[in-house]
């Protein structure tokens, strides 16, 4: 059995294992649609900087018959989301940079110059000295020991990295999601316009049948008003419908990242295949969300960097151990004095020094104290968000599980209530044309049908987005997790 188009689009956001990489600026994206594994590419393929022009202006073709992975690659191109997250992975990246960078020394170049003039007293009158000098040093600082508050910072800022990563792939699986449900929401529009126009042809068809029998004396004209009514009724509704087609064609462009003047080629929603039944249980859905959801991954890695924080804040009641050095030339010229003498000399002179320093906080009024009570907290609380998120996403899972059981019981029955309606109309067309039936039960018998089309539509439509909203609540698991076959259908959750 075939798996659903939402399925095929949304696993395909799945998060891979995350590798510590010593080069975290490789480690991020070259394009914010490519799904961040993590792993190093070759520099110079990094992209820089976001190109100032739309971006549908090179991505979207008007020619083609878009489905629904191919909508799903397009609004990972060109929504603006996946720009953000991407961004917003790489300055993690940067931030781990800047961390490790405490690690290596600092080089400080400088140098300065200046005209003096100096005046001192002596008996009877004042020795000037006046001309030049100039200065030029660099100067070194390094920290040897800090106790491990600068690997408590690089730990947080790896963690911290991993959960961009984690968060950029759950926003890859939320823009898919949300593309697959406003177009399952725009096909079933479609359909449902499809839907209307032929109630109102029937309608019409209905109409001039009571009119010929009204020429024909078999007809009454109330009868007739009856079936003109109706056909009123079905042109309210077939504009209705194509109304609610503009609505539904914004929220799907927005979702897309795109203008909605823009007209998209679409398959049609009966083309979609459909699930037959689910073969996992709602437990083992669960046990693999919670192994691989991309936004709990992010918590947890977020509490891992409050734990690093925990340890920098201990170490703080360490001493620090640095060593420091500097050398530099100290260069006078031109010096004039006078008195005596009038005399002018230069001179320069090389100076150099090397210390070893060890800084020792002994009191700060209980600021480190309390710093590591903060970060504790902030550490605990992060506990308790994923407790509470963790029983969120089952909630949410079982919610989905027991929809899409729904659904699929209930397509079945909208199958079978449009084939009896149909079979109900066309029977009572026959016995109206031959005298054995009212206009009333014709009429009757045509609203029926119209409201399982719907039925059927809306059954469709309902199927394929619970089965996306499943998928999406699980954190996109491979398409294998989901294969469905007719045999399972209405398979209770006992597996």
């Amino acid at each position: 059995m075939a798996v659903p188009a939402a399925m095929m689009a949304l696993t395909a956001c799945m998060p891979q294992s995350i590798e510590k990489s010593d080069k975290p600026t490789l480690a991020t994206p070259v394009d914010h649609a490519i799904y961040w594994q993590a792993v190093e590419t070759e520099k110079g393929t990094q992209q820089t900087a976001i190109s100032s022009r739309l971006p549908e202006d090179s991505l979207i073709d008007t020619k083609i018959t878009y489905d629904l992975p191919a909508l799903v690659d397009l609004a990972l191109h060109a929504n603006p989301e996946t720009r953000i997250s991407w961004e917003e992975a790489k300055a993690a990246a940067a931030r781990l940079e800047r961390n490790r960078s405490t690690w290596y020394p600092t080089l400080t170049a400088m140098a300065f110059g200046q005209y003096f003039k100096n005046s001192f007293p002596i008996p009877g009158s004042a020795l000037i000295t006046n001309g030049y000098s100039s200065f030029g040093s660099l100067d070194l600082a390094w920290t040897l020991f800090d106790f491990g508050r600068r690997e408590a910072l690089v730990d947080a800022g790896t963690q911290r990295l991993t959960a961009a990563n984690f968060a950029f792939n759950r926003k890859h699986q939320e823009i898919a999601y949300r593309v697959a449900s406003s177009f399952f929401a725009y096909q079933a529009v479609l359909a449902k316009v499809t839907a209307a126009q032929q109630t109102l042809n029937a309608a019409g068809a209905s109409t001039d049948s009571v009119k010929a029998k009204l020429d024909k004396g078999l007809a009454t004209r109330p009868d007739l008003l009856l079936a003109i009514q109706e056909q009123a009724k079905a042109s309210y509704d077939l504009q209705d419908a194509r109304g609610s087609v503009i609505q539904t064609q914004a929220d799907l462009t927005t979702n897309l990242g795109i203008s909605p003047s823009y007209s998209l080629q679409l398959i049609n929603l009966s083309k979609l295949p459909l699930p037959a039944g689910l073969v996992q249980s709602v437990e083992k859905i669960v046990d693999q969300a919670l192994e691989q959801r991309p936004d709990l991954m992010a918590r947890l890695a977020e509490l891992r960097a409050r734990e690093a924080e925990v340890k920098k804040a201990r170490a703080e009641f360490f001493p620090k151990i640095s060593l420091k050095g500097m050398i530099g030339n100290q260069y006078w010229g031109s010096v004039h004095t006078n008195p005596p003498g009038n005399e002018s000399y230069t001179a320069s002179n090389l100076v150099n020094t090397t210390m070893l320093n060890v800084e020792w906080t002994l009191f700060d009024g209980f600021e480190r104290t309390n710093a590591v009570h903060e970060a504790e907290a902030r550490k605990e609380a992060s506990k308790a968000q994923i407790d509470a998120f963790r029983l969120e996403i089952m909630r949410d899972i079982w919610k989905a599980y027991a929809d899409t059981k729904t659904t699929l019981e209930k397509r079945e029955f909208a199958l079978a209530l449009l084939k009896a309606a149909e079979e109900s109309y066309e029977a009572t067309q026959e016995s109206y044309t031959h005298g054995f039936s009212t206009v009333i039960e014709l009429l009757s018998a045509q609203k029926d049908l119209a409201r399982a089309r719907y039925t059927e539509i809306d059954s469709r439509a309902s199927l394929l987005q619970s089965a996306a909203t499943l998928v999406y609540a699980s954190g996109g698991q491979s398409r294998g997790d989901f294969n469905t076959d007719s045999d399972a259908f209405g398979r209770s959750l006992r597996q």
